[in-house]
């Protein structure tokens, strides 16, 4: 670990190799951190050619990995899976995370780029999302932060299967063009499969799943007023912006899963004070 990093306990999950410590939460783990730790954590990762597996998790991992072993495993074998929703972020705490801060996809890879630019710039791939958006997130974030270079811009077709074959070639256009970021944009679980099965090519890179994250840089999306991203509260605005699609996902999907996991974060809080049934030593 390098020294950035090595400043943060390490984990109680099992991953690929130690990284910063995690705290239970359901059927995953979360980084017991902030936006600006898990920003310079994986800024020096990407500088070093250590590379590592990020995920964003909010709500909708949890519920999506209740019943999915599949992305529990992917989610396990992350280096670092930061606190997307506020929600996710809550239960941390709760469960004894006391350093556990909301850092959205959006915010990280902002952070990412202002400071490795700010050293000296960062090559990024970019994959997944429509032409279009893909194309207008590339350009404004090379505008706001120069020295973003983006080195490969793949859209893989939307709504289409693709063949081994093709997806292999994508992988190899990626790994010719030697990024330091990998931005994946396929949704969860998809761009979780997809870096747990194509790291490896790029192992010196950082890979983070980003979801819906070009659309805002794209400015196809609009973020929340600053009052509803600080009360946890931006959920609301999204199902405001778009309520057929994310109507059933809020209501059937993530909220029971809140309601089933909450307490399990809330009971482990007496004994992680005792030190008990944590694996901290």
């Amino acid at each position: 670990m390098t020294s950035a990093a090595s400043s943060i306990p390490q984990s109680s999950i099992s991953l690929v190799e130690p990284g910063p410590r995690h705290v239970p939460v359901g059927p995953l783990a979360v980084f017991d951190g902030g936006l600006d730790d898990a920003a310079a954590w994986c800024v020096e990762r990407a500088a070093g050619g250590h590379g590592a597996r990020v995920a964003t998790a909010n709500l909708d991992f949890v519920a999506l990995a209740r019943r999915n072993p599949q992305l529990r495993e992917d989610l396990a074998n992350c280096h670092l899976v930061v606190a997307d929703g506020a929600p996710v972020a809550w239960m941390s705490r709760a469960a004894g995370g006391g350093k556990t801060r909301r850092t959205t996809g959006v915010d990280l890879v902002a952070a990412i780029a202002g400071r490795a630019c700010a050293a000296g710039g960062i090559r990024v791939a970019m994959y997944g999302s429509l032409p279009e958006i893909s194309a207008q997130a590339a350009s404004n974030l090379s505008e706001a932060y120069p020295g973003f270079e983006v080195v490969a811009r793949i859209c893989p077709p939307f709504g289409q299967a693709q063949t081994a074959a093709d997806v292999q070639r994508e992988v190899e256009e990626i790994a010719r063009t030697r990024p330091q970021l990998v931005l994946v944009a396929l949704g969860c679980p998809r761009q979780e499969r997809f870096i747990a099965e194509h790291f490896s090519a790029v192992p010196g890179a950082v890979w983070i799943g980003i979801g819906g994250t070009f659309d805002f840089y794209a400015g196809k999306r609009v973020r929340a007023p600053r009052l509803f991203q600080a009360t946890g509260l931006e959920w609301a605005v999204r199902l405001i912006q778009e309520p057929r699609r994310l109507w059933r996902r809020y209501l059937v999907q993530d909220i029971p899963a809140l309601l089933a996991v909450a307490p399990g974060c809330l009971f482990r809080r007496p004994f992680r004070a005792l030190g008990v049934g944590t694996g901290q030593p």
